[in-house]
């Protein structure tokens, strides 16, 4: 380090009052993707405070640099969008926007991030790196990261290796998690519309039961996984919706049936792709219908490097102790759009514990989460320390 570790906690001490402040005011007005208007507003209003220059991308996106400008660049990420569910904490600071809740911690992800910046700044002559805050939305919903990206977020200056975090009420707050290789899985939405003929329920043989098909195929589907993909692959195939019939008596001539694939890997995620295609027209067919299968690309698998996790782990050690760095052994299905900058550039997306200890902490998104916010300090420790890292 080029300072020493007493004087980052102590800097780190100073910020935190002012950053939890800060994230209770975010968690009151919580914005849904491609609309944080309000958040992107107060980000350019402080980081402009602390002397750091920014740049807004995709109406609701912003960019700033700091440090050295010749050195090598390192990127911290913070997401900034909410979720459209109704708040039901009895919290003095929940939500006043009706209907929409900060349900995954990304007001924590943007205090922190600008909790670093304000450390950062105020220290900006002892460090040997160019800083690059990346505060991106729609990690929701539209896949921020990938547009973000795409409108040179990582390009002028060219960054080297990147961070990102999320909190996770499963691990206490102080603590932090971290994992090795597969992360998060792909995602792939599937539509598939399965066409008929209309019939009277009391003449069964005149029609082509569209609903009798898309069950069928719904069952055939559950064969994939067990029969197709190697038992010491991770894969899903979920159907979550089926649409068909308007009257008790009628025989359907249309059935819609949506649903999610995830997986790690390009070919075990065509794989999934190609049986799924397979089994809904050649159900269809057999029954004398007809099946159409549409395919919505989703995120990418995150797929962390190893020597950026080192890292993460190593200053984790160091300032909160070996104990309190937790090795994730299983990566999760759920999917996450850091996915986008790890396929461009090197680095590591990690956990921040935010639970509470001896008490039931509520999963992410759901009407009733919350967090510890003693995880905004490591948070900032953590960010700080690993650019300050020699």
């Amino acid at each position: 380090m080029v300072i020493s570790l007493a004087e980052i906690k102590a800097l780190v001490d100073e910020v935190v009052p002012w950053a939890i402040d800060l994230r209770r005011e975010l968690h009151k007005w919580p914005e849904i993707g491609n609309q944080e208007y309000k958040t992107i507003e107060r980000i350019e209003a402080e980081l402009d405070k602390m002397g750091i220059e920014s740049e807004k991308i995709l109406r609701t996106g912003i960019v700033a640099c700091l440090g050295d400008m010749a050195a090598e660049c390192i990127a911290l990420r913070a997401d900034i969008d909410g979720l459209p569910i109704e708040e039901k904490t009895d919290l003095p600071f929940r939500s006043v926007h009706e209907g929409y809740m900060h349900a995954c911690g990304h007001d924590v992800h943007t205090s922190v991030l600008l909790g670093t910046a304000k450390l950062l700044s105020n220290i900006k002559r002892l460090i040997n790196k160019q800083v690059k805050f990346i505060f991106q939305p729609a990690e929701e919903t539209t896949g921020g990261a990938k547009r973000m990206i795409e409108t040179g977020c990582l390009k002028q200056p060219d960054v080297s290796s990147i961070y990102g975090l999320h909190v996770k009420p499963e691990i206490e707050a102080g603590k932090i998690g971290v994992k090795y290789g597969r992360v998060h899985a792909s995602s792939v939405t599937f539509h598939i519309v399965i066409k008929g003929v209309a019939s009277h329920g009391a003449i069964p043989d005149c029609g082509v039961d569209a609903l009798l098909v898309a069950c069928q195929v719904v069952n055939s589907l559950q064969s994939i996984v067990s029969r197709s993909v190697s038992p010491l692959d991770s894969a899903v195939v979920t159907v979550g919706s089926i649409d068909s019939g308007k009257a008790a008596n009628i025989i359907s001539d249309y059935a819609k049936i949506e649903g999610t694939l995830r997986s790690f890997s390009e070919k075990t995620k065509n794989l999934l792709k190609s049986k799924l295609e397979s089994i809904a027209i050649n159900t269809a067919k057999a029954f004398g219908a007809y099946a159409e299968v549409e395919f919505i690309e989703g995120y990418e698998a995150l797929i962390n490097h190893d020597e950026n996790v080192d890292k993460v782990k190593n200053v984790a050690k160091l300032i909160l102790g070996e104990n309190n760095v937790i090795e994730i052994e299983s990566p999760t299905m759920g999917v996450e759009d850091f996915s986008y900058y790890l396929n461009k550039v090197p680095g590591a997306f990690f956990f921040l514990g935010s639970g509470f200890p001896d008490r039931y902490n509520p999963p992410l998104h759901s009407a009733n989460f919350n967090i510890n916010e003693e995880c905004i300090r490591t948070g900032i420790m953590l960010f700080t320390c690993l650019i300050l890292q020699k």
